[in-house]
C-alpha cells in the first residue's frame, strides 16, 4: 500500500483547508511548507506576484515528516498565473512521477501540467473543491 504525504503551502490558508481534507480522508501526514516572508499588505502581495511569475527561488522549510512516503500530494497557490515561489522550491525537491498536484485560484488553472501523477485545479470561480478533492481521494483509494 502507498503511503501519502500531504504537503502544503498557503498565505491565506485556501490551501491549507484544502490539504487539511484530503489527509483527513487519507488519513496521513499533513506537512507545511514555510517560507518565512512576509507576504501580508499591499507590498506584500505585488511582491508575491512578481516572484511568481519570475520563479524566483525561495528558502523553504518542511514542518512534518516526509520518511516513508511514496507518493506525494502538494497543494498550494497560484499567484499572478504561475505557483507561489514556495510551491516551486517545494517541486524541485521530489520527481514529479511522485507527486499529485493540487492547485488552489480564484479562476486560473497551472499551465505546467507534464510529468506528474495527476493534476488538479480548484477555482473559487467554480466552487468545485469539495468535488475536487473526493475525485482525488477516491481516485487514490482505489488504485
Amino acid at each position: 500500500m502507498i503511503k501519502y504525504g500531504v504537503i502544503y503551502y498557503t498565505r491565506t490558508n485556501n490551501s491549507k483547508r484544502v490539504a487539511e481534507k484530503i489527509s483527513s480522508s487519507l488519513s496521513c501526514e499533513l506537512i507545511q511548507v514555510t517560507d518565512n516572508i512576509n507576504w501580508k499588505g499591499l507590498f506584500g502581495y505585488i511582491k508575491a506576484g512578481f516572484y511568481s511569475m519570475t520563479k524566483k527561488h525561495v528558502d523553504i522549510e518542511f514542518l512534518g515528516n516526509l520518511d516513508d512516503v511514496g507518493e506525494y500530494i502538494i497543494v498550494g497557490p497560484l499567484w499572478a498565473g504561475g505557483l507561489a515561489s514556495a510551491m516551486n522550491t517545494c517541486l524541485n525537491q521530489f520527481p514529479r512521477d511522485k507527486v499529485h498536484l493540487v492547485v488552489t485560484s480564484i479562476g486560473s488553472h497551472v499551465e505546467d501540467r507534464a510529468g506528474y501523477l495527476s493534476v488538479h485545479d480548484i477555482t473559487s470561480n467554480s466552487n468545485n473543491e469539495d468535488l475536487v478533492i473526493e475525485e482525488l481521494v477516491n481516485s487514490l483509494q482505489n488504485a
